[in-house]
């Protein structure tokens, strides 16, 4: 009978361990795997076909846009204009002036850019690419080529930066052809089991479709390069917090890489960034540009990505400003709040675990 009183007890307390250790990840940690509906439609046009989104007041052009755009989408243009479309007609896009989003400079005159927080507790990135056949035609002949197009070596490209200083990638390679309306649907299952490495932020590589090569072409320290659009769905519960991500990234990059990034667009769609906060897709380039080119942009936008993200690398001795402004922002936050919530759930479990004991051993609460 002890014994067995013995045994009852300890599953109770591995019962109750279970549960408030699974509550503390759900707040704790990223979420991994949620089944949502995503929307089974393709979200481009076909290559060389695009929107032209103009602003409704001055009839400017504001973007090209070769992924389909709705009534509702947002742009926070390369000078920090923030507007959203109002009226699409047929290819035609007219869009609203919200506010000019003039961001507040990071950092003054001889001061380092301080970093992000979103590496303080979760020190990987996390990359892979849902249209695997995206090519680039100066180089390839082809804008796309099923089994595994350029797009996977410029994915590569990001990888190998990060590595070389040291951080943490989790990589995925899977082929999610054919570009069709359920490309998304089997990128999923990589993103989630890329999640169970509890990354810092998830990034899905894509190239864009617009014809001229002239549209993304910059010059980073006199080499050919691309620039890089930031891609968010706003049609999922992570969509918030996608968004302020992608906009402290433009912010910080505006002021370390002036001009890699070219716009934010919000759309109309998912993307798998309702699996976890700090997901972003980018668009390195067009079918038009080569693929040097566009490896330029991806190294440059990978060289600064670990202090925008807080995530420690094998320099980070030389590199501690943004660290330690990082540090002052979250430490005494996420120490209150985090340790509170924590030692409340061990209290709450000795309590129960404790009241269960007495139970079970005295054979009523009375005794």
């Amino acid at each position: 009978m002890v014994k067995s009183k013995k045994v009852l007890l300890s599953i109770l307390v591995g019962v109750l361990f279970v549960t408030a250790y699974g509550v503390w990840q759900e707040e704790n940690l990223l979420a991994v795997w949620q089944s949502g509906s995503i929307e089974n439609e393709l979200d481009e046009q076909a290559v060389g076909t695009y929107y032209t989104l103009y602003d409704q007041d001055t009839n400017v052009v504001l973007e090209y846009m070769s992924r389909n755009v709705a009534v509702g989408d947002e742009l926070i243009t390369g000078d920090n204009k923030h507007y959203r479309i109002v009226r699409v007609d047929g290819l035609t896009a007219y869009c609203q002036l919200l506010q000019d989003k003039r961001l507040q400079a990071f950092r003054t005159e001889g001061e380092s850019a301080p970093a992000a927080s979103f590496g303080k507790n979760f020190q990987a990135v996390a990359i892979y690419c849902t249209h695997t056949d995206e090519c680039y035609v100066p180089t390839s002949g082809t804008e796309s080529k099923n089994g595994g197009g350029d797009i996977l070596e410029v994915a590569e490209t990001i990888v190998e930066v990060l590595e070389s200083r040291g951080v943490k990638v989790i990589h995925s390679e899977n082929i999610h052809d054919p570009h069709d309306a359920n490309a998304y649907q089997r990128s999923r299952k990589t993103a989630s089991e890329l999640l169970q490495g509890a990354p810092a932020a998830m990034i899905d590589v894509h190239r864009d479709g617009i014809p001229d090569p002239e549209y993304y072409a910059t010059e980073i320290d006199g080499e050919p390069a691309t620039q890089i659009r930031l891609v968010v769905g706003r049609q999922n519960q992570n969509s918030e917090a996608n968004i302020e991500f992608a906009e402290k990234m433009k912010q910080y990059y505006d002021e370390v890489k002036p001009g890699l990034i070219k716009s934010i667009y919000m759309a109309k769609g998912n993307y798998n960034q309702d699996l976890a906060p700090h997901s972003i897709l980018l668009e390195i380039g067009t079918h038009t540009n080569s693929l040097e080119e566009a490896k330029v942009g991806a190294e440059n936008f990978a060289q600064v990505l670990p202090e925008f993200l807080g995530i420690k690398t094998n320099d980070s001795s030389e590199n501690t400003v943004g660290q330690e402004v990082a540090e002052k922002q979250g430490t005494a936050e996420e120490s209150s709040g985090g340790m509170g919530k924590s030692i409340l759930w061990l209290l709450g479990l000795a309590v129960i675990g404790g009241a269960a004991f007495m139970f079970i051993s005295r054979g009523s609460f009375g005794k």
